[in-house]
């Protein structure tokens, strides 16, 4: 009666739990699987990491971006400096090397050396009017020639126009001239001085006599303007990225005016403010050199943006070269940037989340669902269903102890059936013997048998543990092996960008040498020059002498004509070779601003491969860690197996013994009718299992 009284009990008990587990089984059926939630968890992380990069990476790249633009206008600017200072040069050297031949003719004309004649002598030679016209006609720049009067010096002969239109001739040099002070005292002078309201890029050099005291002097002089037009055309013509430009502003002779600029040309710029009223231009002609920030207001109806301009003063000529570009123009490569790796990561993210959903179905949920399956098959009481194991991997071994539990399961219940049937038999005999005895055995042994079951279930849920255990511990080793590879692979790539480095130095090394080696052609051009311009002279006073000698020079007069005009040819030839000496020397000044552009950005692809490379070693610590402690606990797992194993042993060994004792009370319940009912109810629960023919 006391075991009907406790399945009557356990009936209850499970009827009254019912509801909570029909609403624990509904909530596990609407939760995803487990191969989805590792899936929703990878898509989380990937997604996480990626937009995080890409804030990361444009941040940084609008920073570098914004050094680089800066570094950019700074070295255009020191290359337009350059370019208007080498121009200025030279026209200088042009200026002293016509003066020279200026004082040559004087000296064809003379029938000594001037530094052998005295005061009188001196002056009358250079009072003839018909050298400097010749002169004039023959090099198209300007020449006057001086005789000193007291402390003045006077224009006797020159071709330079007086602000009335008339030639300059008998004017005084003023005393605001540079040149004044340093021809009464016998040194020549080369620079930028303003002659009746225009600028020109002269040299004076004065004449003495045999006494070494100064008698007059010449002056060669180029017109600014002119002899600059072709540098200031090239900076109309340089655009620096979208909005940027190059321009002039003139620091001397019209402080304020815009001499270069795309829309302010010849313009006062001086007072002109920015949207907050900063007089720009004023402080550019205070400061001379610097970097200014400020906000310009583009057109009508625009909002005002930040620009920026690196100025610096060109020495000399008294100009201000500046160029200046928009901030802003800086930051929409950054935003295009992280736009485009925000779009990418929305793009990839479906396609990770569809790839992981199609290789969780087909790698873990379909054969997680199959072992479900015969679990629940066995645990319905069919013993005869077929286990297949179709892979070596944790599924698999989880399959191979399925068959193994199921296998041993069959031949248990099959030998219970068997001593069922024959403790039945054997029961009838001793049903009325030992009445209490029998139902304390029964009792027993329904306990141990409870036990046992309960023992073997936890013994097969530590083996899944432990199997699960090893496949985290190969996993992080795994992990470990990739993250060390990729480690070596960026150190091999830093190493790659490192010699494009070294490269592109010694690229831009070459481009140099190559541009002083246009440098000394120009040098050689100006030797040749010379001896043009000498052979010009000496074709000239062949001219004059051939004139003087009547019929008797005219073919000497046919040979100084064609001397002169194969000068005249050399002249020209030279001057087409500087031409394309200047493109060349140009194109070089654009290579080594490309190649210095090519550095920095491969200097600053090194830099993020570094960080990347210093982000990577952090991983391999961390996946070290996660191998350490998945070992750990793959360890500790273990030895619950193990422990459990050893109960169920010995609840087997329980059992073992509790059988030898139903045996031995066999033989002394010959009349028990309590061991009779218990036979027949353990018949008739070994009858749920279904058994092969023979077995059953």
């Amino acid at each position: 009666m006391s075991d009907i009284s406790k399945v009557k009990n356990r009936s209850a008990g499970a009827s009254g739990e019912g509801p909570r587990v029909r609403l624990v089984s509904w909530l596990h059926n609407i939760h995803p699987g487990v191969a989805m939630k590792l899936g929703m968890i990878l898509v989380v992380c990937i997604a996480t990491l990626l937009i995080g990069a890409s804030f990361i990476l444009s941040s940084y790249l609008s920073r570098e971006l914004q050094v680089n633009a800066l570094e950019m206008i700074k070295t255009n600017t020191r290359i337009f400096h350059n370019s208007i200072s080498n121009e200025f040069q030279r026209v200088t050297r042009d200026a002293e090397h016509y003066s020279n031949v200026y004082i040559n003719n004087y000296q064809n004309v003379a029938g000594k050396p001037l530094r052998y004649m005295d005061s009188t002598e001196l002056k009358a030679v250079l009072s003839n009017p018909n050298t400097n016209a010749h002169f004039t006609e023959l090099t198209s720049v300007f020449a006057s020639t001086f005789i000193l009067q007291g402390e003045q010096f006077v224009r006797v002969s020159s071709t330079l126009l007086a602000s009335s239109g008339n030639t300059a001739t008998a004017t005084a040099l003023g005393h605001d001239n540079p040149a004044l002070p340093l021809l009464l005292k016998n040194k020549p002078f080369s620079g930028v001085v303003t002659l009746f309201g225009k600028q020109f890029i002269s040299h004076y050099e004065p004449i003495a006599d045999k006494y070494g005291q100064v008698v007059g002097a010449v002056a060669v002089g180029f017109d600014v303007k002119q002899s600059l037009q072709p540098i200031i055309q090239r900076l109309l013509n340089v655009h620096i990225g979208k909005d940027g430009y190059a321009y002039v502003l003139d620091a001397g002779f019209e402080p304020g005016r815009m001499l270069v600029h795309p829309a302010l040309s010849n313009q006062q710029a001086i007072n002109i403010t920015d949207a907050n009223g900063f007089k720009l231009f004023a402080d550019m002609l205070e400061h001379k050199n610097g970097i200014t920030y400020y906000n310009w207001v583009s057109g009508y109806g625009t909002l005002p943006k930040t620009k920026v301009a690196v100025y610096e003063y060109v020495e000399g000529i008294n100009w201000i070269i500046a160029t200046t570009n928009y901030v802003d123009d800086v930051a929409k490569s950054s935003n295009l940037v992280r736009n485009g790796l925000l779009l990418f990561t929305a793009l990839l993210l479906p396609i990770i989340l569809l790839l992981i959903a199609v290789a969780s179905r087909f790698l873990i949920s379909r054969r997680l669902n199959r072992v479900l399956g015969i679990a629940q098959t066995i645990a319905e009481g069919d013993l005869t269903v077929d286990v297949q194991v179709d892979h070596h991997d944790e599924i698999g071994e989880l399959l191979s102890a399925v068959e193994t539990m199921r296998q041993r399961l069959h031949s248990l219940v099959g030998g219970m059936v068997s001593h069922a049937n024959s403790v039945h038999q054997a029961s009838l005999h001793i049903t009325e013997a030992v009445d209490g005895q029998a139902s304390t055995s029964v009792e027993t042994s329904s306990s141990v048998a409870e036990i046992t079951s309960t023992m073997e279930e936890l013994s097969a849920s530590s083996t899944q543990i432990a199997e699960h255990s090893r496949a985290v511990v190969d996993i992080a080793n795994q992990t470990l092996d990739d993250c060390n590879k990729g480690s070596e692979s960026m150190s091999q790539l830093l190493m790659r960008m490192t010699d494009i480095d070294t490269d592109n130095q010694q690229n831009m090394r070459e481009i140099m040498m190559l541009g002083n080696k246009s440098t000394e052609i120009s040098r050689v051009m100006v030797i040749i020059n010379s001896v043009a311009d000498q052979t010009k002279l000496i074709a000239f006073n062949a001219a004059l002498e051939a004139a003087s000698a009547g019929e008797a020079g005219k073919r000497f007069s046919v040979v100084a004509a064609e001397i002169r005009r194969l000068a005249d040819s050399v002249t020209e030839s030279t001057v087409e070779i500087e031409n394309k000496i200047s493109e060349i020397q140009n194109a070089i000044n654009r290579l080594v601003l490309n190649a210095e552009k090519g550095g920095e950005s491969i200097k600053a692809g090194a830099r993020a491969c570094k960080v990347s490379a210093e982000h990577l070693n952090d991983i391999v610590v961390t996946a070290e860690q996660t191998s350490t402690a998945a070992l750990q606990i793959s360890l500790s797992t273990q030895q619950q197996k193990t422990a459990s194993n050893q109960v169920v042993m010995a609840l087997r060994e329980i059992v073992v013994a509790s059988n030898y004792t139903s045996q031995s009370i066999k033989d002394i319940l010959v009349v028990s009718q309590d061991m009779t009912q218990l036979s027949k109810a353990l018949k008739e629960a070994s009858s749920s299992f279904t058994l092969t023919e023979a077995e059953a």
